[in-house]
């Protein structure tokens, strides 16, 4: 139809072959929380911008969003640029798990997110998640600063919770790493 040489039948079998993986968890993850960063970014901009409604909805790609934030940023300075670098950051991780060629420096590029979320929030373990490092991005752009007190809380809850509760009553095998 098309008149292209592009083998249809060779493209729908690809397709079909990729949508038949399991996706692997991580991926899955990254994606989910990038896409809750970008409408949190979005909030945060109808709240930056004085006429924030004249941005057009998905006229302007995450990249852009992160540069309108940092230069309306109204708190310091390199407050705003730290924010930009771990959202840009955030971003480079989605683009390497997204597209399979890229995927080979993934650990690398989500070891660099860690580093940087380390900057807006020293409090961050090593071994964060992606969910752990989206939560601690919105934490940082709010004027809340209970919020990194509740986040403690939670991880403290959590640990009374799922690992010293189950220890006490013997139902939790204790190993090295707990």
């Amino acid at each position: 139809m098309a008149q292209v040489g592009y083998d249809s039948l060779e493209g729908i079998l690809r397709v079909t072959s990729a949508g038949a993986k399991e996706p692997e968890q991580f991926v899955v993850d990254v994606l989910t929380y990038h896409a809750a960063l970008e409408l949190e970014m979005d909030h945060l901009l109808a709240r930056l911008l004085p006429r924030a409604d004249r941005l057009r909805s998905g006229g302007i790609g995450f990249k852009q969003k992160v540069s309108i934030i940092n230069a309306a940023w109204p708190g310091i300075p390199e407050a705003g640029d730290m924010l930009a670098d771990v959202l840009s950051r955030f971003n480079d991780l989605r683009n390497a798990v997204a597209h399979t060629d890229q995927r080979h420096g993934v650990e690398t590029v989500f070891a660099n997110l860690v580093v940087a979320c380390g900057k807006i929030n020293p409090e961050q373990s090593a071994n964060s998640s992606p969910y752990d490092i989206a939560v601690g991005i919105c934490a940082f752009m709010g004027d809340d600063p209970g919020a990194q007190q509740v986040l403690r809380m939670l991880d403290e809850f959590d640990d009374v919770v799922n690992r010293r509760l189950p220890r006490s009553v013997g139902t939790m095998k204790v190993t090295d790493e707990q």
